[in-house]
């Protein structure tokens, strides 16, 4: 069936864990989300078959909305296409599950085509082995037995801009056929050609005899420019190559999905790109993505992605690696309770053994909340070099911020996930927080190469989940003193006066769905979006709208109050009262809804940024 004329579409994303399965359909002439589900992952031993889980998944699925999707034909998974109310048109697969791709990556200069190299190996599930360029010492025999001794699953060959330098980087391509020549065990490794391309037809006379080459435009077509998308398409190919050749039942589900198996890294890739040419303020969309062995952040800048993917930093299968990158002592400071660093490895040890286990104990769920605000400060800490957008502590203006994986989503309040991302990330301003606890926007990301149409329509239904806004004052903050007078007008006319203090977190009482009318004044020397007062009408999220009153960069309390004070965070964002810090001057009254409102002359520049 032709692309354009696609009705309905099942999406699989096959992570470690969790294989998720979203049902898009049309509704009222509108691509709609219509039902999600979920079953564990099969691709590890006994099973061994990722087609397993998503059966049961799609089983689950039909039996929510009684609508038969799988086909009792022996070479066909599904049911398609959609006939009398059963079955789906197309079926795509995305997938983050199984062991990373080896890849050796050849440039000319560190500085410049192994760097563009890098940045293009970054949308894809990839551990780097090793580099080769001109500036390599090694000898010959050397850089040939790094080759051999990596196994790698790919090499990518970068470098030269177009009709440029050909002789240097023919000399080592060369070193790439002699390394593959006296390979005599293991798997072959496929090459990806993506340099100057002048030398196309060369590198693929002196490569194609020994292995499979793809080719792609070159990720520097001159020293000023850098073009990675066309080499980060072709890497999905490759991607798609290596996993359905991988164990585990790859290749079937690949040879049912339209594009065969795509990393569900570039789905999201895909979908911040879309997100970020749409009318906004701010910065742009960023997403925070951590699985149980991959993590991803993908920011939208200057209406294109750019993204930071760590296959060392996970819940599950890597949290031992994890934990080594963010270090005992980091995830310390979040813990209101103590535990020996012994302790934590043995935890860390455990879920790489188990990685479906969920945490039996308060204290145990703590933990692994502990060790995503740290991964995902890492992460941050990484990508700040990439968003060129000024260096320092503070998150730059992204709106919104959204929050994928389980650890992010599936938090046991939905205040719980939003402080998660108040913590590790600390933005300053005005935020609106959402999560995506169905991996909605991987597989859109995905459907807008084939049919750009179903993206666009269906993230304009509630796929996503509004967690709320959440206003940050910038500046310096003490503990207990008055920081925002905030008087709220509710969906039924209720008006609720708070004074927001230092230390303190509030949340306003308003149902999730309901629009909420605010007017906040803040003292002196803090500011919002540049502001000291003004007013706003929001929509409450399911985790209300929240006041973060801590101050940025967030100071934790010692360790003799951690925890008082995290129990009086964790309370506020489950909309409970949790002890706010004493004022100053508890007989102080609050300011009246006139004095809060700006003035005619400030009214007229009140518009938030």
């Amino acid at each position: 069936m032709a692309f354009e004329h696609v009705n309905s579409l099942l999406v699989a994303d096959i992570g470690n864990v969790h294989t998720r399965l979203v049902l898009i359909d049309v509704v009222e002439g509108q691509y709609r989300l219509i039902a999600t589900s979920r079953a564990l992952t099969t691709a590890a031993p006994p099973l061994s078959h990722v087609g397993l889980g998503v059966e049961r998944a799609a089983d689950t699925m039909a039996r929510q909305i009684g609508r038969g999707l799988l086909s009792l034909e022996a070479d066909q998974m599904f049911i398609m296409p959609e006939a009398g109310g059963h079955g789906v048109d197309e079926f795509l697969a995305t997938s983050s599950a199984g062991r990373p791709m080896r890849v050796f990556l050849v440039g000319l200069t560190p500085e410049i085509s192994i760097a563009s190299g890098r940045r293009a190996l970054a949308g894809t599930y990839v551990t780097l082995t090793d580099t080769l360029s001109t500036d390599d010492l090694r000898s010959e025999e050397q850089k040939i037995n790094a080759i051999l001794r990596d196994e790698p699953d790919l090499i990518l060959i970068v470098g030269g801009t177009d009709d440029g330098a050909d002789d240097i980087l023919l000399d080592l391509v060369k070193t790439v056929q002699k390394s593959l020549l006296l390979l005599t065990r293991g798997k072959m490794p496929v090459v990806l050609f993506a340099g100057n391309r002048a030398l196309k037809r060369q590198v693929d006379d002196l490569l194609s005899p020994v292995t499979e080459v793809y080719s792609a435009r070159n990720v520097r077509p001159t020293l000023a420019d850098e073009q990675i998308f066309p080499a980060q398409i072709e890497l999905s190919l490759v991607y798609d190559d290596y996993r359905t050749k991988s164990p585990g039942g790859f290749v079937e589900i690949g040879r049912h999905s339209q594009v065969g198996v795509v990393p569900t890294a570039q789905g999201l890739i895909s979908a911040v790109r879309y997100l970020s040419h749409l009318p906004q303020k701010g910065v742009g969309p960023l997403v925070a993505d951590i699985g149980s062995a991959n993590s991803a952040l993908v920011a939208g800048i200057k209406r294109e992605p750019h993204f930071t993917i760590r296959t060392d930093l996970g819940m599950g299968h890597s949290l031992a690696s994890a934990l080594e990158a963010i270090t005992p002592e980091n995830v310390q400071r979040w813990l209101p309770f103590e535990i020996s660093v012994d302790e934590m490895w043995e935890y860390a040890y455990n879920k790489e053994l188990r990685p479906a286990t969920v945490p039996g104990t308060a204290e145990e769920l703590m933990l692994e909340q502990a060790f995503a605000r740290e991964i995902l400060r890492l992460l941050v800490a990484d990508a700040r070099d990439d968003w060129g957008l000024g260096q320092g502590d503070l998150l730059p203006a992204f709106r919104p911020i959204i929050a994928a994986g389980s650890i992010l989503t599936e938090a046991q309040h939905p205040g719980i996930a939003a402080l998660l991302l108040l913590d590790a990330l600390q933005p300053v301003g005005v935020t609106e927080l959402q999560a995506d606890p169905y991996n909605l926007l991987s597989s859109l990301g995905v459907v807008a190469f084939l049919k750009p149409i179903i993206t666009v329509q269906a993230l304009e239904a509630p796929g996503l989940v509004n967690l709320g806004t959440a206003f940050s004052p910038l500046g310096r903050i003490q503990y207990g003193q008055d920081v925002m007078y905030v008087q709220a007008r509710l969906a039924d006319g209720q008006i609720v006066n708070h004074t927001v203090r230092g230390g303190e977190i509030w949340m306003v009482p308003a149902l999730p769905g309901d629009p909420v009318e605010l007017a906040v004044k803040l003292r002196g020397g803090l500011t919002i979006s540049g502001r000291r007062r003004f007013k706003l009408k929001v929509t409450a999220g399911a985790a209300g709208v929240i006041f973060d009153g801590r101050g940025r960069p967030l100071v934790l309390p010692r360790p003799r109050d951690r925890a008082a004070r995290f129990m009086q965070w964790q309370l506020a964002m489950m909309g409970q009262r949790g002890g706010p810090p004493p004022s100053p001057d508890a007989g102080a009254l609050l300011p009246s809804l006139e004095d809060l409102y700006p003035t005619p002359e400030e009214a007229a520049d009140a518009n938030l940024s």
